[in-house]
């Protein structure tokens, strides 16, 4: 740059660099036809303001530093004792604080302001405070008092509300679009209200607005920002105002006003409606506000609603030019209310026929009825044919359906029984005899013959006889979604019902295809229909299915918004119980608890104790109690559902199969393997004949099976049943689902205890295919960790298995009593490996210790963990201690173990351990006190 250009730009420079930024551009265009000398002289502007405010920035941070240095808890304000710093922001430091001088109690928020005020400022501020603290609202926050400092800073005691900023509480009280409109009419209130006496707020947002528990909103900061700017405590700052939220003309460095408080209304309307924060950076501050259709997540449900009278609302609220905005909040909240009526809103006054649209929705009765009438008289005689051929149809149809359903009860005619007159004609003999012949009749209608295959259908589903209802299902499905229109919602229900007795029956992946298909069905019509909420919840149910736990908590929050929003009690009941299981299987038991004592009272007041979703819901509760560690609690619970499964379901059904195989696992945790063996035979053969030995739930049964005879000790039957368990699910859900995953570490588990080479290949399937798609401290995951851990230390890699049990403490200890218990005998069965027997002698007591604290002392688990405490007191020289826990443990092992049981052989090879006499002390012992856990085992969900 030549030394003449150098002195224009220095001359342009200091002819504008006083004004205002945003007049340069027009100042320079005034003052010189040189582009490229404008553009090099804004530049220098530009950058010397930003090293200006870095400087500003500084200087403020030093302040609020001294700020924070000087004021602290148990201060003096005057009459108020600080308690607690509650946070900071541009305009200063907030503080909790009491009344201390004894005239009366009150608890209040003190505002301590940026900036030093000259004597001229220090009257401006009384002035102000004085008007503020007349400004009486119930739903503005009241100014009390101020003052200054003794270090000479402005503050405001104000009045202290205990509540939520609005958006978070309308995000965590689910509140609809209607009840999100209601609040926002009482914030307009408050504002209109200080307007009228003369005093603008300045600083409308979120944070300034609480919301109460008792839902009603309370404004703070009010006109605090205008103080600020009139009485000069923020001189050199620039802005009382927050960035997002200040109008463009205030921004530019105009004084506040009512058109500045309106457009901070129309912002916070956007966000309150669209569900989600504005989120503008700084320099954007001036830049169109978006409208709530467009800026509004998409699966947010009220979104179309948005579209038409409030984007038209928040565009004039927040129009660039304050003359276009509403002149008054009262103008903006009339429009509001003008929409909720369904009345024409003023923001759209310019478009053709809009009110003549919202005339005919407020009168829609009216008009439908005048349109019916004229339609009626125009299609009189077109529709004469068609409706004497509509009749014979119809004719036709009941002719079939008549002579259909006829013969669904010619089986209980005892004429047409014949030679079997004498027999009792049950229900499902009848369901067999239709489901036979509908697909060969009702050909006049497919429709109704549809909805005949899904009555069935859902009859064979509800009797448990789940082979027999999908086909009928799938068909009723797929008729009622061909013939569309008015039975779209019908098909849609019945997809919901087969995604989740897929998910049940732990093919996920299909439960969830059919749960998408019913959400595409209704389409994006129906945003708040309850079909999409029952939607949800079986995609839910197929996400848990799949172990994809994050999304499956999505798909529930949604379906339970939905009822919640609606009044739907029922189905709120239902959904919390599958936010339970969930939760359980996460390992989150107390998230559980909270959510099935929640559904119990529900089910019990909309259905009765004897009904399908009481029986379910106790189901599902009794498992959480299981694995909370109150095992006789939950052993009552399933016992009871066990009675009541055949008068609900009948003796053949899936129902009353898995509650047998529920309550023999609760039998294995807590040792009673007499009483558990024939409950899991039972199971056994019921979903054999329900379901096929070929079929998932069978392998349930299969596992209680296998568990029951490795804690007895009866490793030939048992590792029959692993392997059967392993290779029913890889035939019935494949390879790489996780319950085959979990089939292969239990097979693997088994081998390795047994000390067998080709259990590292089970392991190894199981540590790599199933543990990485699991968060770390889930349940299944702290399941994994452990056998991994306890395989480390069976192969005598100590050093490896001394980490993976490190790794895993504290997840263990977290994931729920079982689990901690369990980590307790995996830390003192490494130490009996690897370290002095005195040091093994206290890792095993700490684990008996803790086993019968949980399970009770003579617990067959308890009983099952003195053998490796007596090794190890006989290897430490403890021989009286040595005999008096193996006749402990021989008193349980002999009653509840076979005779071959690997743990009665190792109390007879054990050094210096009478086992012989343990075995005759055993004999004096109760029966009804042997009871012992065993592994958990997988059931029926």
């Amino acid at each position: 740059m030549s030394e003449d250009d150098w002195k224009a730009l220095r001359r342009l420079f200091d002819a504008v660099c006083d004004l205002p930024p945003e007049t340069w551009e027009d100042r320079l265009q005034a003052l010189t036809a040189d582009a490229a000398l404008r553009r090099e002289t804004l530049a220098l502007l530009r950058s010397a303001t930003r090293a200006l405010r870095r400087a500003e920035g500084a200087v403020d941070a030093a302040i609020e530093q001294a700020l924070g240095a000087e004021i602290g808890p148990g201060d003096m304000l005057g009459p108020w004792r600080v308690e607690r710093r509650l946070g900071s922001g541009g305009m200063g430091v907030v503080l909790l604080a009491e009344r201390a001088d004894g005239l009366y109690a009150q608890r209040t928020a003190i505002k301590v302001l940026h900036g030093l005020p000259d004597a001229g400022a220090v009257e401006r501020l009384a002035e102000e405070r004085r008007i503020l603290a007349g400004l009486q609202h119930p739903h503005i926050a009241r100014l009390y008092d101020g003052g200054t400092t003794p270090q000479g800073q402005p503050y405001l005691v104000m009045e202290y509300v205990d509540g939520r900023p609005v958006d978070a509480y309308c995000r965590e009280a689910g509140l609809g679009l209607e009840a999100r409109l209601q609040l926002f009419l009482k914030i307009c209130g408050a504002v209109q209200a200080a307007h009228a006496r003369l005093v603008v707020h300045c600083d409308l947002k979120p944070a300034n607005v609480l919301v109460r528990e008792d839902g009603e909103p309370v404004l703070l900061d009010f006109g605090i920002s205008r103080l600020l700017t009139a009485g000069g405590a923020d001189a050199g700052r620039g802005h009382g105002w927050t960035p997002g939220y200040a109008a463009p003309e205030v921004v530019a460095g105009q004084a506040p006003g009512i058109a500045g408080d309106v457009y901070g209304l129309g912002v916070l309307l956007l966000e309150l409606v669209a569900g989600r924060a504005l989120d503008r950076p700084r320099e954007d501050d001036r830049a169109a506000v978006p409208a709530p259709s467009a800026w509004a997540p998409g699966g947010l449900p009220w979104r179309r609603r948005l579209r038409g009278d409030l984007d038209a609302i928040v565009a004039r609220a927040c129009a660039h030019d304050p003359d276009a905005r509403y002149a008054t909040v009262d103008a903006l909240a009339e429009d509001v209310r003008r929409h909720s009526r369904l009345l024409p809103v003023r923001a759209r006054a310019g478009e053709r026929s809009y009110r003549a649209r919202r005339l005919l929705r407020r009168r829609w009765r009216e008009t439908a009825a005048g349109a019916l009438a004229l339609a009626l008289c125009l299609g009189f005689v077109w529709r004469l044919d068609g409706a004497r051929a509509r009749a014979e149809h119809e004719a036709e149809v009941s002719r079939q359906v008549g002579g259909f359903l006829v013969s669904m009860f010619e089986a209980a005619d005892p004429r047409a029984r014949g030679a079997r007159g004498g027999e009792t004609i049950a229900a499902r003999e009848v369901l067999d005899r239709a489901a036979e012949r509908i697909d060969g009749e009702l050909d006049a209608s497919p429709e109704v013959r549809a909805r005949l295959q899904g009555v069935i259908g859902m009859a064979y589903r509800n009797m448990g006889d789940i082979p027999r209802s999908l086909p009928l299902l799938r068909a009723a499905a797929d008729g009622l979604a061909a013939a569309g229109g008015p039975h779209l919602d019908e098909a849609s229900r019945i997809l919901n019902m087969l995604s989740a007795t897929y998910a049940n029956n732990r093919d996920g992946e299909a439960g969830e295809r059919l749960a998408r298909r019913s959400l595409a069905l209704l389409g994006p019509d129906y945003p708040d229909s309850f079909r999409v909420a029952q939607a949800y919840n079986s995609l839910g149910l197929s996400l848990v299915a799949q172990q994809r736990y994050d999304a499956a908590e999505d798909a529930f929050r949604q379906a339970l918004m939905r009822h919640e929003a609606a009044g739907r009690e029922r189905f709120v009941g239902v959904t919390l119980d599958n936010l339970g299981v969930l939760h359980r299987r996460r390992g989150q038991l107390e998230a559980a608890e909270r959510a099935f004592r929640r559904s119990g009272p529900i089910f019990l007041r909309e259905h009765g104790e004897l009904s399908y979703e009481y029986w379910t819901h106790r189901t599902e509760h009794a498992l959480a109690v299981a694995d909370a560690g109150r095992l006789a609690e939950a052993r009552a619970m399933l016992e009871r559902n066990l009675e009541a499964a055949p008068k609900l379901f009948g003796e053949h059904s899936v129902y009353y199969a898995s509650e047998h195989v529920r309550l023999a696992s609760v039998l294995l945790r807590q040792g009673d393997y007499t009483g558990a063996e024939p409950l899991a035979a039972a199971g056994e053969r019921l979903f054999g004949e329900v379901m096929g030995t070929d079929s998932f739930v069978h392998s349930l049964a299969l596992e209680a099976t296998a568990a029951l005879a490795e804690a007895r000790g009866d490793p030939a039957r048992a590792e029959a049943a692993y392997r059967r368990v392993l290779a029913v699910r890889e035939a019935s859900v494949g390879a790489a689902h996780p319950d085959t995953l979990d089939a292969s570490l239990q097979l693997g588990l088994f081998l390795a205890r047994a000390g067998r080479v080709d259990a590292d290949a089970f392991l190894q399937r199981a540590f790599d295919g199933w543990l990485p798609r699991l968060p770390a401290d889930s349940a299944n995951a702290v399941r994994i960790r452990q056998a991994r851990a306890e395989w480390l230390t069976l192969a005598g890699r100590l050093g490896e298995a001394e980490r993976a049990l490190r790794e895993v403490d504290a997840d263990a200890r977290a994931a729920g009593p079982h689990h901690a218990v369990r980590q307790r005998a995996l830390l003192a069965a490494w130490r009996q490996r690897n370290g002095p027997a005195a040091a093994a002698v206290a890792a095993w007591r700490e684990a008996v210790d803790a086993a019968s604290s949980l399970y009770g002392a003579d617990a067959a688990v308890v009983a099952a963990w003195r053998v490796p405490l007596a090794e190890s007191l006989a290897a430490a020289g403890d021989a009286e201690g040595a005999s008096l826990q193996a006749a402990r443990a021989a008193a349980v092992l002999s009653l509840q173990s076979m005779p071959q049981s690997p743990l009665l052989a190792r109390l007879e090879r054990a050094p210096r351990i009478d086992a012989r006499a343990a075995r005759g002390r055993a004999g004096h012992a109760a029966a009804a006190d042997l009871l012992a856990p065993a592994p958990a085992v997988t059931v029926p969900e």
